[in-house]
Parts: structure tokens; sequence; C-alpha cells
């Protein structure tokens, strides 16, 4: 067809270069940028070495009371201590609530109880400014709707912290350094601009996902003709294998090098945008949680008088498993699972009471293999596995291959899988982020292999953007 002839697919590749050529070399640096400093988070290595110890002598009110207050049982209930009182998060109908433990009233949150909460969270740092604000650049993430409106304090130190309006609890930190590196980073790499991102949110989909597949199809063109100009035996004049000299002969080379992964980074990063819904990450439905949780056997439990954790606990948690009520202590170096009733240390369970549990997770779908994982697998590797580890693998035999894979110390399911989920790992973690062995696990050797072949794609998209802008001018 004349449409794919050769020179056709050089004026494609030429013009989706001189088009999208800025923003793949911008794709590269910010990446690398995006190895050493993530998107700003509250990580529990940041929040809970700042949690009050809790004094349970002071938590006189049940949680039964607590329900009855909000008028039903929470979905979700936890106990930190708030200016030397306890005090009940509770979540329920999709909102947090906040109960003194103390006397059993309702929080009301305004500056003072801001500022003492932030003060907690960085003793001795010089307060600023304080503001209501809905969202801005930095918490935009989805995941924050539940707290909002937010508090946003700002420190002298150019440290900003946002605490929710709703429980007063910092919910998100960031530091100058955190946000100046972002802006060369994930903002970049992600377009994570605020009026796109959050009030546009399909449009910013879209903008991602129709500039990532172009970008995919001027790389692949750029290879097919990359290759056809190479010649290995008979050799250009003066015995070279480029015909191209200057600027043309570095973005041919360094194509031939780096033209596979700057096409599988490109393909995967549209993939992330999971276009047409044919491939994406797993997440637990509210039958499966509600019946991994079991039928509670009547209303959560009092807090127990004394409990056998002996590390310093910030923050309690009633969880169940099976029907049972447990306490999950939360602690700077560990979590103790605790009975709910008399606060005793409570032993893992056995593998089999999850499997049970696990067998009536979906419909019709039985217990195929019980495994227990010390160090993971091709689908529980990274950070994660670095965090919670040994986990219990159980899967099913139902159609799509569903594993479920269980932290023992809480009983808790720390993700699951299924086909599509596992062909979205290979399609956008191995590619994109070079997640596989002997990389997967080994975190250094991949930083420098990432670097390395970003390095060959800057080379790349610099050199073609120089041509671009020659072509330009001279026209």
């Amino acid at each position: 067809m004349k449409l794919f002839s050769m020179r056709n697919l050089h004026l494609w590749h030429r013009w989706l270069g001189i088009a999208l050529g800025v923003l793949v070399l911008l794709w590269f640096i910010s990446g690398v940028v995006m190895l050493f400093v993530a998107y700003p988070k509250l990580t529990p290595e940041e929040r809970l070495p700042r949690l009050e110890a809790i004094n349970t002598g002071l938590a006189h009110v049940a949680p039964a009371q607590v329900a009855s207050m909000l008028g039903g049982e929470p979905d979700r209930l936890r106990l930190t201590m708030l200016s030397g009182r306890p005090l009940y998060h509770a979540f329920y109908q999709d909102q947090w609530h906040a109960i003194w433990a103390d006397n059993g009233d309702k929080l009301s949150v305004g500056s003072e109880i801001i500022r003492a909460s932030a003060q907690a969270f960085l003793p001795g740092a010089s307060m600023r400014n304080m503001e209501l604000i809905e969202r801005d650049q930095w918490s935009i993430s989805s995941s924050l709707n539940v707290y909002r409106p937010l508090y946003r304090v700002t420190f002298s130190s150019g440290d900003v912290l946002y605490l929710s309006s709703h429980t007063a609890e910092v919910v998100l930190d960031t530091s100058r350094s955190e946000r100046a590196w972002n802006w060369l980073g994930s903002i970049i790499h992600w377009i994570y601009f605020t009026p796109l991102r959050f009030d546009h949110h399909q449009a910013w989909r879209q903008v991602v996902m129709w500039l990532s597949f172009p970008a995919t199809a001027m790389s692949l063109i750029g290879i097919w003709l990359g290759i056809d100009r190479l010649r290995l035996r008979r050799r250009y004049k003066g015995g070279r294998m480029t015909p191209y000299r200057g600027w043309a002969k570095w973005h041919h080379i360094s194509g031939l090098l780096a033209g596979i992964l700057c096409v599988t980074w490109l393909f995967s990063g549209w993939i992330s945008m999971k276009p047409f819904d044919m491939f994406a990450g797993r997440k637990l439905s509210t039958e499966e949680s509600q019946h991994w949780a079991g039928s509670p056997h009547g209303p959560l439990p009092a807090l127990p008088a004394k409990m056998d954790a002996t590390d310093k606990i910030g923050e309690i948690e009633w969880i169940y498993f099976a029907g049972t009520p447990i306490l999950l202590g939360l602690a700077q170096n560990r979590t103790w699972m605790l009975d709910a009733e008399s606060g005793a240390s409570l032993a893992p369970f056995a593998t089999s009471a999850f499997a049970t549990q696990a067998s009536g997770m979906l419909p019709e779908a039985r217990v195929k293999a019980v495994t227990r994982l010390e160090n993971g697998d091709r689908y529980y590797y990274g950070k994660r596995m670095e965090a919670v580890s040994p986990v219990i693998r159980i899967d099913l035999d139902d159609a799509s291959a569903t594993s479920y894979y269980i932290d023992p110390a809480t009983t808790r399911i720390v993700v699951s899988h299924d086909n599509r989920s596992r062909t979205y790992r290979w399609l956008f973690a191995a590619l994109h982020r070079l997640d596989f062995a002997p990389l997967d696990n080994a975190e250094i050797p991949r930083w420098i292999v990432v670097i390395l072949f970003s390095i060959g794609g800057t080379i790349l998209t610099a050199a073609g953007m120089v041509m671009g802008w020659r072509r330009l001018t001279r026209a």
C-alpha cells in the first residue's frame, strides 16, 4: 500500500517526532527522577513513629456506643491519641467520623485542634500558615477524598502537612525538596497538572493515552527504518554501517541500541491507562471482603484493660476474620495481633483456616492449592514483599485463576491476582519498570539498567529534535 511506502513511513516518523519529541524526551528524563523521588504520600514509616502511645485506661467509651451514635456498625474502626486523649476514627457511610473515646463527644475540628495535631507531627517546627482547601497540586489523589476538605498547614522549613477536616489526623506530608523534584519527575511524567487531572479525570486519561499511543507508533516506525538503513555486509562508502552523519548518525545508532526499550516503555505507558479496559490490576470486591471477614457474632468488643504488646502502640484497629474480632496494634517496628476480648497476643492462624475461609470467596470456586511463600513469587515481589513476608498464597480453580496473598501476621489479604492482572503485570510493570528476573528484587542493578537505557533514549530523542528543528527552520 502506498500509505505504508518507505517514503510515507519516513514522513510519518519525521512529523510524529516533531510533534511528540519534546514530550518523549521529558518522559525519559522524568522517569529517571521518579526512580529516586516518588510522588508525595504519607507512608507508615513516616506516620507510625509520630503517633502518641495509646493509653487504654482513658478509653471509657465502648465501640458499641460509637455504633449507636453513628446509627450502625462502622465499616472500619481505629483508635489513636490526640492531645493526650483517646480518639475513635470510624468509617461509616463512606465518611470518616471522629469521636472522643473518653467522653463520647464528637470531635469538633477547628484551628486549635489542627494546630495541635500538626505540631505533634512536627514538634518544634515553626508554623507559618493554615488554610482549608479542597485540593491542590499535591493532594489530588482520590485516596484522600474521604478526608476532604483538607487543612493545609505550611511551616517555615518548607514542610507542608495536610490534615483531615473530619478527624484532624495528618493524611499527607510534603517537603520543599520533594515538591521541587516532582516538578521534574511525576508531574511531567504523568502530565499530572491539577485542573486536567482532577477536574477532568477522563480528559486527563484520554490525553495521556492518546499521546503515548502515537509515540509508540513513531518508535516502531523508527526501528523499521533504522534496520532498513543498516548495512552490516555491503557497507556504505568508507565502511560505514549507517548512511548518516552528525545528529542523524547519533539518532540512527542510538535508535538501534535503545529503540526496543523506547517502544516497550511507550507501549507500557499506554497500557498503564488501561485502554478499552483490556487489562487491569485486581481489587477485592465488597462481597469478597465481607466473606473474608465473616459474619460478626455480636457488636465489636470493648477495648481490653491490658494488652500483651511490648512496643509502643500508636494505633489500634478492630478487624474481623471468619467472624472472629481481632485487634491490630500498630507499632513502629511491627504489628501486633491481639485477642479482642483479653488483649492477649494471638498466634498466627493455621494455614488451613485461611484455606477454609477462601473456599467460599467466589461462587462455585474451590481451593486448588495453598502455598507458603517466604520470598514471594513473580506476582508478589519488590517493596511490597519486603514490607510483608512471608505470605500465604491461595489459588482457586475458577475460570480467571484467582489467587489471594494473605499476611498470616494480620489475616489480611494484601493482594489478589487473576489472569487479567497477571497479564497487566507483564505488559506494564515488567516492560515499564523492568520488574522481571533477575532485576525485580534487585533495586540498584535495575536502577543502573534503567538509567543507561534512559541515557540512550535521551540521546535518541534529543538528536531527533535537533533534526526536526532544522527541518522546520529550513522549511
